[in-house]
């Protein structure tokens, strides 16, 4: 898979458009077309901004299995619905989970 159809299927899972994505990361929607076309590459700093609007690492982003080495499966699966939510869910799930630890 090359990176911009990891691209495209990152957005599909997690159901952002193109559009979106380049209001998240700052990267506008000709610079996703010319790296479409192959006229344009992308740099590692572009990579990571991708990455973190997905709220994965660069090393899932260039992952080819969604597995997570040495993490048990309790862990896997809070990992895979965390990079489903957006911004504003983390930050509430962070809040209930620094709550939680409180307790």
């Amino acid at each position: 898979m090359n990176i911009m159809e990891r691209i495209d299927a990152l957005c599909k899972e997690h159901h952002i458009s193109k559009y979106r994505l380049s209001q998240i990361t700052g990267i506008s929607q000709s610079a996703f077309s010319k790296m479409a076309r192959q006229q344009s590459s992308l740099s590692l700093e572009t990579i990571q901004r991708i990455s973190d609007a997905f709220g994965i690492s660069m090393a899932q982003f260039f992952s080819d299995t969604d597995e997570y080495p040495d993490l048990t499966e309790q862990q896997k699966r809070l990992i895979h619905y965390w990079t489903l939510m957006n911004e504003k869910k983390r930050t509430f799930v962070l809040l209930l989970l620094e709550k939680l630890v409180e307790i």
